[in-house]
């Protein structure tokens, strides 16, 4: 009897363990799921705040943000595929600093009003590459219909979870914005790349 009281001790004890205690695959798909959150709870607040703020205030809350959110420099090095290897270190801090501050004007410009919108949080999954994919709806009406798909591409920098890719409705940010990049500088080289995020980030502002 009482080995049988025992054993169903360390049973409990055991499930218990289970039930609290985090495997490292579920505590990185919570981080990255905080991070996230911060995001979206920034847009959320900028969204409500918008006419208040204006654009310049709506660029400057979320700046912070974005820049905690996303890996930046690995997303502009991606992007630019190739060409990246070609560039001295002067040209690669510029072309960062154009695009992160492209990225700060894109999320000011297009979050600029609410209307009842909500982030729901859908699923997070380990990947390849120990990544983890974190899955959103944005909810944008009554009518489903007019719901956006958010999932968001993270990888742990050593110093939190990072977003390296957005994919709305399907459709990744960053196989765009590589097709893109890559047109502009087989093209019209970095000096033209960088001259039309400049001119973009002034449309921004304009909007």
């Amino acid at each position: 009897m009482r080995l049988a009281r025992n054993a169903l001790l360390h049973s409990l004890v055991a499930l218990l363990l289970a039930l609290f205690t985090l495997s490292p695959s579920n505590a990185q798909s919570n981080d990255a799921v905080a991070t996230v959150d911060a995001l979206h709870a920034a847009l959320l607040d900028i969204m409500k705040n918008a006419e208040s703020l204006g654009f310049a205030g709506r660029r400057d809350r979320i700046a912070p943000v974005i820049h905690a959110s996303f890996d930046l420099p690995f997303i502009t090095r991606f992007a630019l595929g190739r060409y990246w290897q070609d560039l001295g270190a002067g040209d690669r801090d510029a072309i960062v600093d154009v695009f992160s501050r492209w990225t700060v004007g894109h999320y000011a410009a297009r979050f600029n009003g609410y209307s009842g919108e909500r982030f729901t949080f859908v699923s997070a999954e380990t990947t390849r590459r120990k990544r983890e994919l974190v899955r959103t709806v944005l909810e944008v009406s009554d009518d489903a219909a007019g719901n956006v798909t958010l999932d968001y591409l993270l990888h742990d920098k050593g110093s939190g979870w990072r977003i390296i890719n957005v994919i709305a409705n399907g459709v990744s940010d960053l196989s765009l914005k590589r097709a893109d990049y890559g047109a502009v500088i087989a093209a019209q080289g970095l000096g033209g790349l960088i001259e039309k995020l400049e001119s973009q980030i002034d449309d921004f502002a304009k909007e």
